[in-house]
């Protein structure tokens, strides 16, 4: 029988690519395969491929939505195992718009939603805190030789839930890039350097004009 998969999350700082008064896009690292995470689950990565494949219309539709942190448990055994398996819509924090795969890493660029749980996200994001993503899905597991479990297909995922305790380390939020809608010229306040629209670190932005990514009046950028 499939089990409810619950991840704790993949830490990370997010991408923001754009920015305005009320939502953010940002990229992460939602899930990671051929690796075993701290939860000791293993996620090959043809499984985890192929769910997300059965996903693409749905994210096309904009409806590959999830909530922020995972559902809790109340104790009603049958409560619970339609609770964990189902998206509330009036918990939803953000949508996957699409992704990629970087290696073993699956990528997400998300968007938040303009609902409560959705401006509770995007102000976490705009504080810089390292927010994670925990899988939400159902699958077989098999127990390996070395007491770790196999994720066996078929995976369908439910949701990648904002949680803030990680299994998959590598999925946390970064920073470095924030684009927000105007367009303005070079600037640096609230401890960042911004150019036409993209905003940059300090150190980050020192970085791209040592390596000749940006041009900075007469140096490139």
């Amino acid at each position: 029988m499939p089990k409810v998969i619950l991840e704790s999350a993949i830490y990370q700082e997010a991408a923001v690519i754009k920015s305005d008064p009320k939502k953010a896009i940002f990229k992460m690292t939602m899930q990671t395969a051929d690796e075993v995470n701290q939860n000791k689950r293993l996620y090959p990565k043809v499984v985890l491929n192929d769910a997300m494949t059965n996903h693409k219309d749905k994210i096309t539709r904009r409806q590959f939505v999830s909530e922020m942190d995972h559902p809790v448990p109340m104790g009603n055994e049958a409560f619970d195992g339609v609770r964990q398996t189902t998206v509330l819509l009036k918990e939803v924090s953000h949508l996957l718009r699409t992704y990629e795969w970087r290696n073993n890493h699956l990528i997400g660029e998300l968007e938040t939603t303009s609902t409560p749980n959705g401006n509770i996200l995007l102000g976490l994001l705009r504080d810089k805190i390292a927010i994670g993503l925990s899988m939400r899905g159902l699958a077989e597991l098999e127990r390996r030789s070395d007491g770790t479990n196999e994720v066996k297909a078929p995976l369908y995922i439910i949701a990648f839930d904002a949680v803030s305790l990680p299994s998959h380390k590598s999925a946390m939020v970064d920073f470095n890039e924030m684009k927000f809608e105007s367009k303005d010229l070079i600037r640096e306040e609230c401890g960042v350097i911004c150019s036409n629209g993209v905003c940059y670190l300090p150190d980050y932005f020192d970085k791209l004009v040592e390596s000749k990514v940006i041009k900075f009046f007469d140096k490139w950028i």
